[in-house]
């Protein structure tokens, strides 16, 4: 009888699917352990309670991505931060539904929790796509492509969790659910390739000044601080909008979902965009969904349906802003001061969450849901403003684009 043969994997497809895996198995647990803001919602935290926390936690994170930015550098490697971070951001998650509710002291509790929970998970997803963008640049593989396996599990993931686990077992299952399906992630990441570039990188003389010496990359800070105030806006507070009209907020989850799912078209084939178009003009594309997305919110939702119709089109814009972004950075910023860059976008990112975040929540209660989400869909547009205008003064010729 005829033996069949097949193929051995190479290493190069061995470490795609550690990372693949790795990114799978990542959103999902992501997806589950999303209904932290319906949680709240439900023991009491008004939007500006929540706006506050929210502030808290994203000061936190701030501090969190220089630590732990600080620790990789020390140690020069990210696969054990990785590890780290993971370990024990999930497990203090999954112990927030042991709080105690109902009482005067729950929401300081909350208060003081959550932001501590906050420092290990706040950096989780920027360290498993750093360590899947440099094996992928190094490995020569699709990040687009890899990436897009995230999102598509986060959909799946989503969709079950809203119409099985919490039917079942109610929202607070979704935190210890969440900490099991990362564990998959956790034990993959031990086994996936330690990036060369992890070492210890050669340091500029100007360091960070020679960055704000770039006007692109000034002005792309700029737009990443109005963009981020308006995402801020327009995640955070959607639960708060399908209650304003008289939606379960449980569903978020499958608009989460579908949001998702659209992300995908826009990642696979992000390369050949990327060869096709300039980074810039894809970037402002990404921030034009967002704001159409949110235009629609504050118009015309009224039902579920239509709330899971306009999330799609956010889903465009993220798949495109997710395969675009730390590559614009990285052509912006000298090798030796990539890190230094992408570390200055993170903060600026979570400066505006702070701004986002406070601002936000006073004023959802203060104008409602619909006139909210219009404000959003405004600042979204300023910064596709902010970033067009930067490119006409002077005839700068953007960064060329690459295959990655």
């Amino acid at each position: 009888m005829r033996k069949l043969h097949f193929p051995a994997l190479t290493p190069q497809n061995s470490e795609a699917l550690r990372l693949t895996v790795v990114q799978s198995t990542f959103w999902a647990s992501m997806a589950i352990g999303g209904y932290q803001t319906v949680y709240l919602q439900n023991n009491g935290f008004p939007a500006a309670q929540f706006g506050l926390l929210n502030a808290i936690a994203c000061a936190v994170a701030i501090v969190a991505m220089t630590f732990w930015g600080m620790v990789s550098d020390r140690i020069g490697g990210v696969r054990k931060i990785v590890m780290l971070t993971l370990t024990l951001g999930v497990s203090l998650f999954a112990l927030i539904p042991l709080i105690p509710t109902g009482q005067p002291y729950s929401a300081l509790l909350f208060l003081i929790v959550i932001p501590i929970v906050n420092f290990f998970r706040s950096p989780m997803s920027a360290f498993v796509d750093n360590l899947t963008v440099r094996n992928c640049a190094e490995n020569g593989l699709n990040y687009g492509t890899i990436r897009s396996s995230g999102s598509l599990w986060f959909a799946i993931a989503g969709i079950l969790a809203v119409n099985l686990l919490i039917p079942a077992f109610g929202v607070s299952s979704t935190f210890f659910v969440a900490a099991i399906v990362m564990v998959p992630t956790i034990l993959l990441a031990f086994f996936c390739r330690e990036p060369q570039s992890g070492g210890r990188a050669r340091k500029s003389r100007m360091g960070a000044g020679k960055l704000f010496k770039d006007r692109r990359f000034v002005a792309f800070l700029i737009f990443g601080f109005f963009f981020y105030v308006g995402t801020a806006f327009e995640s955070n507070f959607l639960p708060y909008l399908m209650t304003s009209i008289n939606i379960d907020s449980t569903n978020v989850g499958l608009v989460l979902s579908v949001r998702a799912l659209m992300e995908i078209p826009f990642l696979f084939f992000i390369v050949k965009l990327r060869r096709r178009f300039q980074l810039r003009y894809l970037i402002m594309l990404a921030a034009a969904f967002m704001g159409v997305e949110c235009l629609l919110l504050g118009l015309f939702v009224t039902t579920l349906p239509e709330f899971v119709v306009f999330a799609a089109v956010f889903g465009f814009g993220n798949g495109l802003f997710i395969g675009t972004a730390t590559n614009y950075i990285y052509e912006l910023a000298p090798v030796e001061l990539r890190a230094t860059a992408h570390g200055l976008f993170v903060s600026v990112s979570q400066i505006a969450g702070i701004l986002g975040n406070l601002l936000g929540g006073f004023l959802f209660d203060a104008v409602g849901g619909k006139p909210f989400y219009l404000i959003a869909s405004g600042l979204m547009f300023l910064s596709i403003l902010v970033f067009a205008v930067s490119f006409i003064k002077k005839g700068e010729t953007a960064p060329a684009a690459e295959n990655n």
